[in-house]
């Protein structure tokens, strides 16, 4: 018999800050193309997956990250 593993939020266990001022952080939350990556991809609960999206779009309104991925 397999038991699902529990995953643990990397925010949480790390203590990281996510804060749009620092957009090199917030870019291995996101793919290519310039989308943010689901909850199953990033292990963020949803707490931190809110706050994620919120950080990522202040940073591209203020044109520290792309809305999309340059061709």
């Amino acid at each position: 018999m397999f038991y699902k593993r529990r995953r643990v939020c990397r925010v949480c266990e790390r203590k990281i800050d996510l804060d749009y001022k620092r957009p090199e952080e917030l870019k291995q939350y996101m793919n290519r193309v310039g989308k943010i990556l689901p909850k199953r991809a990033t292990h963020l609960c949803a707490k931190h997956q809110r706050q994620l999206a919120r950080e990522i779009n202040r940073a591209r309104k203020l044109a520290l990250l792309p809305y999309t991925a340059e061709k």
